[in-house]
This record gives structure tokens, sequence and C-alpha cells, in this order.
């Protein structure tokens, strides 16, 4: 169980993964050893899965960022919906199964419209879909 500290710790650490262990222990008030036991313990636990970084995608190029909510227009269609997420890995930042009536979610951001729209082209050949199209990031 997560007490205070804990949850104080995954917050510092979720605004920056590489924060130094004795800024980190300044912050959360504790010596850096017992900061370093704590995360030792929630990442054997499984709590902190994985270290990680956030691109700025606009910054590589990929202008266009979307969501697409997408299901297979039937279940033959499994294998070539796999393939064709595979092959646009680079574009897919991620890939959901989730709940509703269309399974899966895609994010998405492509380097232009032409790009993004050879895949919607691609996908409509196995999946029916929705595209929301990001227009801004608040936080």
């Amino acid at each position: 169980m997560l007490d205070a500290t804990d949850t104080l710790i995954l917050k510092e650490l979720t605004k920056n993964c590489r924060i130094k262990v004795n800024h980190l222990a300044q912050r959360v008030h504790l010596t850096a050893p017992a900061v370093t036991a704590r995360i030792n313990r929630l990442e054997d636990s499984g709590v902190i899965k994985r270290y990680t970084i956030e691109v700025n995608t606009e910054k590589l190029g990929y202008d266009r960022q979307i969501f697409i909510r997408t299901a297979m227009k039937d279940a033959s269609q499994r294998t070539a919906y796999q393939k064709l997420i595979k092959r646009y890995r680079n574009a897919i930042r991620h890939h959901y199964r989730v709940s509703g009536d269309m399974p899966y979610l895609i994010e998405g951001a492509f380097h232009s419209r032409a790009e993004l729209n050879d895949f919607l082209v691609d996908l409509g050949e196995v999946a029916t879909y929705k595209v929301i199209d990001v227009i801004d990031e608040l936080i």
C-alpha cells in the first residue's frame, strides 16, 4: 500500500523521471538512501513499470496528431488489421483496446495530411473508423 510519501515520490518522478535522488529527497523531506529504498520497492512491486520520455512530435515534424477509434469490419480482418498497425508503427504512438462500440483507439502522429490520408485509406480496407483531430494540447 502506498503512503503519502510514496505518492509524492511518484508525482515528482512523473514530472521528471531523471531527477537526481538527492534533489528528490529534498522535495519529499527524506534522506537520499530512504528515497532510493522506496523507489526500489516501488519498482520491485511493479508500481513503477518503466521510465520514459515524452517527445514533442511537432518538433520532429509530426504535425498531424490524431486519435482514431476503430472497429474491424469482421473477425476475418484481424490479421490484416494487425499487419497494418505494424506497418505504420512509426506513426502510431499508442494502440489501445477500449470499451464501447469501437474497441480500439489509435493515437497517431503523421508528418502531413497526405501521410494521414494514406493510412486512413489503408485502414478503411479492414476497419471502420472515426478520426478525432488534435487541435491543441492544453497541459
